[in-house]
């Protein structure tokens, strides 16, 4: 009966979260603005425009100024051939785009209520607890790759495996963060139009995993395979994505083939 009372005091004191505010907060996106809508909607953007974006440039700036953002032109382009080129990576987008314009539009006729049907505070809160934690573990996976980040699959002149830190629970902890971060980003918002932008962009940047696994059996060959049989691709709850089955024969031995 404590434990019960207890729980009620703490949902009574956080009811606070649920009082309206001034609506230009909201930017529009809900008929009733909350403290708790606002902070979801400026946490998504925090993490995918402003803490994305600002992360990334200052990155690669880094490794420009230390000399380590060169690559090996030649490996990256056979690896990339294999995949196709960038024409997926541009049909992706084109399709994303499309579908992002006709949501919009979609909002903008039918109204908010359309694309924001419900406002459940708990939820939204949960959701912004997650995004925070996610704009940690994102300073965090930058920090343990340091030179060996790159915004895309590529082969680098000076490439080392990774797998301390957060690689220890995950090959690849930065998508990793991102399907966490689209995720609460849902959640905070519970806007299905907002949901959709991120979880494009989650869609397209774990269609590279199987590029950079290549990348990275080739370069690493039997350290590599040992660290992915005992280290999930994004992690735990995720092994039913598909990401952690055995590699391919072929995949195995790319690494032997010629430029």
């Amino acid at each position: 009966r404590n434990h019960l009372a207890r729980l009620v005091r703490i949902r009574v004191s956080l009811m606070f979260l649920n009082d309206e505010i001034v609506g230009w907060w909201c930017l529009g996106d809900t008929c009733r603005c909350t403290l708790v809508e606002a902070a979801g909607l400026w946490m998504s953007i925090l993490f995918f425009l402003v803490f994305l974006v600002f992360g990334t440039i200052v990155h690669g700036l880094i490794q420009g100024e230390s000399g380590t953002d060169g690559r090996n032109e030649e490996a990256t382009r056979r690896h990339m051939n294999h995949d196709g080129g960038i024409g997926y990576l541009v049909l992706s987008l084109v399709i994303g785009m499309v579908v992002m314009v006709m949501g919009i539009l979609l909002w903008l006729v039918a109204g908010v209520r359309w694309a924001h049907p419900v406002q459940i505070w708990q939820i939204q809160l949960l959701g912004c607890a997650v995004l925070s934690v996610c704009c940690c573990l994102f300073v965090g996976v930058h920090v343990n790759m340091g030179e060996n980040w790159s915004p895309e699959p590529e082969v680098k002149k000076q490439h080392r495996l990774v797998t301390r830190g957060l690689f220890r629970w995950a090959r690849h902890p930065m998508y990793a963060t991102f399907l966490w971060a689209a995720i609460g980003s849902s959640l905070a918002t519970v806007n299905w139009v907002l949901a959709l932008m991120p979880m494009l962009f989650v869609a397209m940047v774990l269609s590279r995993i199987e590029t950079e696994e290549r990348i990275l059996v080739e370069l690493y060959g039997e350290e590599y395979l040992e660290y992915r049989r005992r280290v999930s691709a994004l992690g735990p709850p995720w092994c039913c994505l598909g990401f952690d089955q055995e590699l391919s024969v072929a995949d195995y031995n790319y690494r032997h083939l010629d430029a």
